[in-house]
């Protein structure tokens, strides 16, 4: 009984690590595009503004948002709010 638990507990802490890396790269991957525009707090800020919006419904506000504080173009701030 012990010999198969082991084994299965370490697989799922592997598991469960491989989950937790792979939701920080892409967290990562995300604001970085915002990085080429702003400093790391005002991003994580950022982001955390357009999260807020984008739960409450209003993504265009937060597509205005973005092309406001970080004069970024059109496109690329549809595309970034859209992938939050």
């Amino acid at each position: 009984m012990l010999d198969t638990v082991v084994p299965l507990g370490f697989l799922g802490l592997f598991a469960c690590f491989l989950v937790f890396w792979g939701v920080m790269v892409v967290r990562t991957l995300r604001q970085r595009r915002v990085l080429k525009y702003t400093d790391a707090v005002r991003a994580t800020e950022l982001t955390g503004r357009v999260r807020q919006l984008k739960v409450r419904g209003y993504e265009e506000q937060a597509v205005r948002l973005v092309q406001e504080e970080l004069a970024m173009p059109p496109k690329v701030a549809r595309s970034w709010v859209k992938s939050i």
